[in-house]
């Protein structure tokens, strides 16, 4: 979908400090061959911090980056890939209520990892409806201290990172424009992510600890699929989603400055998006990625703030945006960047 006149107003981040994976290694939470073969170097652990006030503290700083008045947003998404809080409640209505977002449209999207891609896409598509839909605010947050969840071991290649982020969508001028966003949907893969589960009762009812390993080897036992024949899908969609992208965007992949993935293990990151595009490591954004472990749906803005306050982004330059999730899905968005917003020039995050 080619999105003209879409702007990116602004990016926020709230991270917990980083704990060293020396750490988890000295305690027993991650075998010491482990730790080298992914090759990530840190995760932010927010103790009992809760998700929606992480995700509170990004939008308030992107409406701040922006010059945004919260009260001019016709649409508010919170992005999730955890539980967020009491049951039955929803944290869009805590940041819209705490930024003073008026009363604009708000939701939730839990698509996983790559929730953020179809927040993106909808927003986009807000905004282009109607010319009174200014601004859309994109949110995400996760918290990932919970019993029923191991964050070194609960996803392979996946060493999971609390932190929240924010990212303003404008049709005002922004600091960067939104070419371009496409998604794809492999539904002939959905039973990846459950395995001989069966639907009901909820496993969340029951108490039961996520294991994401044993559910691919169950899938894998009962399916006529084959290991190699799910790389070669997913790569293919990749190239698809990443091909059509670039052509709306006008854009080849060697005029792409740098590409935003995942932050999965280096095998993962080389193995999925890495070799299936022809590109070194150096081009994506692992070298950051690696600091941060996987964050949710806050990979890929992470690292775009991150690329921004470091200097590393200029007027000029076009980043792709790639993410992945259950389902199986694959989304790509173009971005170019118009100018170094004011609020970058701070510095490196720490």
């Amino acid at each position: 979908m080619k999105t003209p006149g879409i702007f990116l107003g602004a990016t926020g981040v709230w991270l917990p400090e980083r704990v060293p994976i020396t750490w988890a290694v000295e305690r027993g939470s991650l075998d010491p061959a482990t730790a080298e073969r992914y090759g990530i170097l840190s995760v932010p652990i927010a103790g009992e911090l809760p998700a929606p006030e992480m995700a509170l503290r990004a939008s308030r700083q992107a409406l701040e980056r922006g010059g945004q008045d919260p009260t001019a947003l016709s649409l508010l998404l919170y992005v999730s890939t955890w539980y967020q809080g009491p049951h039955g409640w929803c944290p869009q209505y805590y940041v819209q209520r705490h930024t003073g977002s008026g009363q604009a449209t708000a939701a939730e999207v839990r698509q996983g990892c790559m929730g953020l891609f179809s927040a993106c896409e909808l927003a986009a598509a807000h905004l282009l409806a109607a010319p009174e839909h200014e601004a859309a605010l994109l949110t995400s947050a996760d918290n990932y201290n919970a019993p029923m969840l191991d964050r070194w071991r609960s996803s392979p290649h996946s060493l999971l990172g609390d932190g929240g982020c924010a990212l303003l969508l404008t049709r005002r001028t922004g600091f960067a424009r939104l070419e371009a966003i496409n998604a794809r949907t492999l539904p002939q893969f959905e039973e990846r992510h459950r395995g001989s589960a069966p639907l009901f009762p909820p496993e969340a009812t029951l108490g039961t600890k996520v294991d994401f390993e044993t559910t691919k080897r169950q899938w894998f036992a009962g399916s006529d699929v084959k290991p190699r024949e799910l790389e070669a899908t997913m790569s293919q969609a990749l190239l698809d989603v990443v091909g059509k992208t670039l052509r709306e965007a006008e854009l080849e992949l060697s005029q792409v400055t740098r590409v935003l993935f995942v932050n999965w293990s280096e095998e993962r990151v080389r193995q999925r998006a890495a070799v299936p595009l022809g590109l070194p490591m150096s081009r994506l954004a692992w070298d950051y990625g690696r600091t941060v472990g996987h964050v949710g749906a806050s990979d890929q803005v992470l690292a775009l703030d991150h690329l921004l306050l470091s200097g590393a982004l200029n007027a000029g330059d076009s980043l792709l945006l790639l993410g992945t999730g259950p389902g199986a899905n694959i989304a790509c968005m173009a971005v170019r960047i118009l100018h170094r917003p004011t609020w970058a020039d701070a510095g490196a995050p720490p």
